[in-house]
């Protein structure tokens, strides 16, 4: 299944005012403001939204406070959409609503799937000279940059009690492949065989709490 990467991340927050300075202060486009919540996106079209954690229309939260409601991953063609809508039925929360379809995984965390709305961009970062390697960049300053301008949704990592519960479920139904593992307290997953290093990883605390960890955006390059 040609998962191509997030293309969404919906945030239920307790301060929409708070919470919006913050991501443009990260250097996200602010694109919509509406009564109910304020969205942003990156260079390639990745989106954030923002929308109040009391929300009706979110999906269940996995932890307390201000968090990441609902991941929306994109993927190439209708024959994806076709091959996951026929994957998914009988997992919690799957609903198929044509466009896109949601489904809530293991994990609790609310999934939606729809054809990937990023954009071709043509962007180019500054080359680094790494150990190794001919020098890539000679007798030219590095760039400045006045602030950060994100490319893309990166990557997101998410705190579970359910390694091995969270692993089976994506990959034997959305097709993710596992690139890494600190056994008994990470798996990193990718959602193509040959992409980067991860998409999503899950983390095993002590403790055992769910929650969010970090969103990753990707950038030009080591300047910005």
């Amino acid at each position: 299944m040609a998962i191509v990467g997030v293309d969404r991340v919906t945030y239920g927050v307790e301060d929409l005012a708070l919470c919006a300075r913050y991501f443009t202060d990260w250097g996200l486009r602010q694109v919509r403001e509406t009564p109910t919540g304020i969205d942003f996106e990156t260079h390639n079209g990745g989106e954030v939204q923002l929308r109040r954690k009391d929300d009706p229309a979110l999906p269940t939260a996995i932890e307390a406070g201000s968090t990441a409601r609902e991941i929306v991953w994109g993927v190439e063609s209708e024959a994806d959409l076709a091959r996951l809508r026929a994957a998914l039925p009988g997992t919690p929360g799957f609903r198929d609503e044509g466009a896109s379809i949601t489904c809530t995984d293991p994990n609790g965390l609310g999934l939606r799937f729809r054809l990937t709305t990023r954009r071709k961009i043509d962007v180019h970062g500054v080359a680094s000279n790494v150990w190794g390697a001919p020098p890539l960049r000679v007798d030219a300053p590095s760039p400045v940059y006045e602030r950060g301008d994100p490319v893309e949704i990166g990557h997101v990592v998410f705190f579970t009690p359910n390694l091995d519960e969270v692993e089976a479920f994506y990959t034997s139904k959305l097709g993710f492949v596992v690139s890494d593992r600190y056994v008994g307290r990470s798996h990193f997953l990718r959602c193509d065989a040959y992409g980067g290093h991860h998409d999503i990883l899950f983390v095993k605390l002590p403790t055992g709490r769910r929650g969010l960890n970090h969103v990753a955006f990707s950038v030009r390059d080591i300047h910005e």
